[in-house]
Formats: C-alpha cells, sequence, structure tokens
C-alpha cells in the first residue's frame, strides 16, 4: 500500500505532497518580530486541498511550512480508502496509480478550493474557505444505484465466473480498460453540494524550521467543511 500511495503522488506532476509532518502546534510567541512571512489564505488553501484529496499545491505547501514528514500520515488517510476501493476490481498497481491520480484532478477541479483574507489582523487573522464539496449521502446513493458500477461488477462475476483468476483479470487488457472507464464515469457522475463557504480563524505556529506560519486554530473544523461532514 505505502508503495501505492508514493506512486500516486509522484504521478501527480502538477501538486506534491507525500512525505511530511505537519507544523508543531507550538504558539508563536513574538508574534510581532517573528510574523509568519506568507499569507494566511495560502497556509488554509493547503490544509484545506491536503484534508480534501491529499494533494497540495507546491505555493501552499510553501506557506503553510508543512515538511515532507509530516503530510505523508494524513495524505494516507485521505488516499488509502480510494486505494482500497479501486483494488477491488480488480486493477493493476499501474491503473490504480492513474485512476487515483485522476480522481483527485477531478476533485481538485471541480471542489475549486478557494480562500481569501476577510479579516487582516496581525495575531488572529481570518480567512474565509470556499468549496463546493461532494455530497455524501448523494454518493452513497450512487454508488448503490450508478449504472457503470452495475454493469463493471456484472463483467467482473462474469470473468470469475469463467475461472479467471485475479492475475488472470489484471493481465486482460480489455477489462482493465473497461473497468477504467466506468470508473472514470462513476466519478464524472459525483454529486456536489452548492458552493459554501466558512470563516477560518488563524494562529502563528512554529515549525519545526524554527519559523512561524500561519495554520487554522480548528482544523478538524476545515476537515469537516471539505469532506462535506457535518
Amino acid at each position: 500500500m505505502k508503495k501505492l500511495l508514493a506512486a500516486i503522488c509522484a504521478a501527480t506532476l502538477l501538486m506534491t505532497g507525500c512525505g511530511g509532518e505537519e507544523n508543531s502546534d507550538e504558539p508563536a510567541k513574538k508574534i510581532e518580530t517573528d510574523a509568519p512571512q506568507f499569507a494566511a489564505d495560502k497556509s488554509v488553501l493547503a490544509y484545506a486541498q491536503l484534508y480534501a484529496y491529499g494533494i497540495i499545491e507546491d505555493e501552499n505547501l510553501q506557506a503553510a511550512g508543512l515538511t515532507q514528514a509530516g503530510v505523508e500520515e494524513t495524505q494516507n488517510k485521505v488516499l488509502a480508502p480510494v486505494v482500497d476501493a479501486l483494488q477491488k476490481f480488480p486493477l493493476t498497481d499501474e491503473n490504480v496509480s492513474e485512476m487515483a491520480k485522476q480522481y483527485v484532478g477531478k476533485l481538485h477541479r471541480r471542489m475549486g478550493i478557494k480562500a481569501h483574507v476577510k479579516t487582516d489582523d496581525p495575531t488572529n487573522p481570518v480567512v474565509e474557505l470556499t468549496a463546493a464539496t461532494i455530497d455524501n449521502e448523494g454518493a452513497t446513493r450512487l454508488a448503490q444505484d450508478d449504472e457503470n458500477l452495475t454493469t463493471l461488477a456484472a463483467q467482473l462475476t462474469e470473468l470469475q465466473a469463467a475461472g479467471m483468476s485475479e492475475d488472470d483479470i489484471k493481465a486482460d487488457e480489455n477489462f482493465q480498460q473497461f473497468a477504467m472507464d466506468s470508473l472514470n464515469a462513476y466519478i464524472d457522475d459525483f454529486p456536489f453540494n452548492d458552493e459554501q463557504s466558512i470563516d477560518v480563524p488563524c494562529e502563528a505556529i512554529k515549525a519545526s524550521d524554527g519559523k512561524f506560519y500561519w495554520a487554522p486554530k480548528d482544523r478538524d473544523a476545515v476537515a469537516k467543511f471539505v469532506t462535506g461532514k457535518k
């Protein structure tokens, strides 16, 4: 699983994110002389992207001070369920990696996560975070009723009934392509909520490099918002 997750990260060329340790939660003590150099909205975007789909755009990663060591734990939690779901069909590791990459890319585009500084306070700025999140209830219904998944499952059952092993199915190029096309169509049908916003109060925290960076005071609230949890 770890090798596959690493491959997924490496395949996502326009974003970064494998590895990393999140910033220390130590609050800034010399906020006036050690104020973060990067804007708070970029930092909030980094956390939002990490929690939403596991991959952070380079400029946001830099603004948040997140290192390669701390991001990995959260990233694995976000991507591991996706990999597990894809492996049930079964796909080759290369196709799992490609599908996960496409899944991340589609979420990145369709969620349209944005942030801007709403209150530019030198100690506790407030960032407005906006996103169109996945409709989780609708997605659950879709997984049960989606024609693409139903047809794919039926095709898989037929191959298994014909005596094909998992390795045989992974070697069957026609099934692999059919599976990827079906899964792509399924992901395209994901229902999304209307765009919504929340206010994210921030604080300065000291990272492992000794510098101060802005971070959401309540990271759980950011995670719940971008994942559509109530």
